[in-house]
């Protein structure tokens, strides 16, 4: 049975709107585990100068230091449990251009060599991700989508699905912008339901899939 897990990156609950067209697309995956992570309920470590300095000791394939073994096994079980779905499902609204802060935090928390990634000596990578797919649903009031005049601004969905292509090897990566969700009730009302229909027809690819990998 394929299994998703559903990365939540809106405060927001039940008036989220990326979160609602993501709850859509789960309801149409019928047999499959799904999972919540809500990135504002988790407890993340603080990635400040002296975790990155232990960082550096990772990607040079050295042992952290002993005072910062626990939060590394912590930040790797995070990891670890990732890599155990075959479905990553990111909801998220665009702040400032950009990923929520809290999201943001997660996705610097994941991205960790050994984990995310091993490099050799010469600079070569090995993903950990690949023969995953991911889903990035994305809510905003611009109109940022591919093709708009303000699609050069999209820091949210396109920063997000570089980080998963570039550090894990995620292909492939599906992108649903729920935008622009500035304008009357009967506008947003449209771009509700065209997100809908997008990932309703997502869902039966992605079930194909699962099916196929069965």
């Amino acid at each position: 049975m394929a299994r998703l897990v559903h990365i939540v990156g809106s405060p927001r609950g039940e008036r989220s709107r990326s979160e609602a067209v993501a709850n859509h697309l789960i309801g149409k995956l019928g047999g499959m585990e799904v999972d919540r992570l809500d990135v504002w309920d988790m407890d993340l470590p603080e990635l400040d100068g002296a975790m990155i300095e232990s960082r550096y000791r990772l990607i040079h394939g050295a042992d952290v230091e002993a005072g910062f073994t626990p939060v590394w096994d912590d930040l790797r079980a995070m990891v670890d449990h990732l890599l155990s779905f075959d479905i990553w499902l990111f909801s998220t609204p665009m702040w400032n251009f950009g990923l929520p802060y809290r999201l943001k935090h997660f996705v610097d928390c994941i991205i960790q060599p050994t984990m995310a990634f091993t490099n050799d000596a010469a600079g070569n990578l090995t993903f950990h991700g690949t023969g995953r797919t991911a889903v990035l649903i994305g809510a905003g009031a611009l109109d940022i989508r591919p093709g708009s005049g303000l699609a050069h601004l999209d820091y949210q969905l396109a920063h997000l699905e570089h980080c998963l292509r570039f550090y894990f090897g995620i292909d492939p990566i599906h992108c649903v912008r729920v935008a622009p969700t500035f304008g009357s009730p009967q506008d947003v009302e449209t771009v509700m339901r065209k997100a809908e229909e997008e990932v309703e027809a997502l869902a039966l690819n992605l079930q194909n899939a699962a099916g196929r990998r069965d």
